[in-house]
């Protein structure tokens, strides 16, 4: 594996580990009622909090993900890529999630930090699936 691996590879690892600590500081802001986009008095308080609510679990283990992906790369053993494309895939599907619920909710009306917050995921994803997919599908 260490042959296949390169040095933009264990740059793109060392962006998991940042990655997994935005979204851990994401949940610690969110649990200090720093990050709360609505107040109790917004309409769209009720439903925004029962969504948001039910993350911390799923981020939690793409964190998990990200984080044995990074220390794989870094030491330069197969599962790191194969925890890469499985937190990538977790990202993208966060993401679309986020992206559907904030269009139909009208949620990037009142909330544009929930733009690149979701674009990051979704693109961040599509690009570790991408980037590491090329070891198990010979994609190059």
């Amino acid at each position: 594996m260490a042959e296949l691996l390169n040095k933009q590879d264990k740059y793109v690892a060392y962006g998991e580990i940042v990655g997994a600590l935005l979204i851990t500081g994401f949940w610690i802001g969110w649990f200090l009622d720093i990050l709360k986009s609505f107040s109790p008095e917004h309409a769209l308080y009720e439903v925004y909090m029962a969504f948001e609510s039910s993350f911390p679990l799923p981020d939690a283990w793409i964190v998990v993900l990200l984080l044995i992906s990074a220390y794989g790369i870094l030491k330069e053993k197969s599962y790191g890529t194969f925890f890469a494309a499985a937190a990538g895939g977790a990202l993208v599907f966060l993401g679309l999630i986020d992206i559907s619920f904030n269009i139909q909710q009208g949620v990037y009306q009142h909330d544009l930090l929930a733009i690149p917050i979701n674009l990051a995921a979704t693109i961040g994803g599509t690009f570790l699936l991408l980037w590491f997919g090329r070891y198990h599908f010979l994609i190059k």
